[in-house]
């Protein structure tokens, strides 16, 4: 009796430690109103941050991306049209 008590304690922990792994969360994508939102933040950014012209779109996409991540939604490929 102790090993079958034994055998399901064991295998009640195996099974609970294979499930609570990390899981990514299923992303969700963002409303347009609030990509622009982001966009037009991260635009007021790079003037303060003095981004050169050849470098802002590529500033722009990493600048929304980073705040789409933090917030747990899909990242976008390219920038809204504004």
């Amino acid at each position: 009796m102790k090993k079958l008590i034994l055998a399901l304690t064991v295998m009640a922990l195996t099974s609970n430690a294979a499930f609570s792994q990390d899981e990514e969360p299923e992303l969700m994508p963002a409303s347009h109103d609030y990509i622009m939102s982001l966009f037009e933040q991260c635009k007021s950014d790079a003037i303060e941050d003095e981004v050169s012209e050849s470098e802002k779109n590529s500033y722009l996409l990493t600048c929304i991306n980073d705040e789409l991540e933090a917030s747990y939604y899909e990242q976008i490929k390219v920038l809204p049209k504004a």
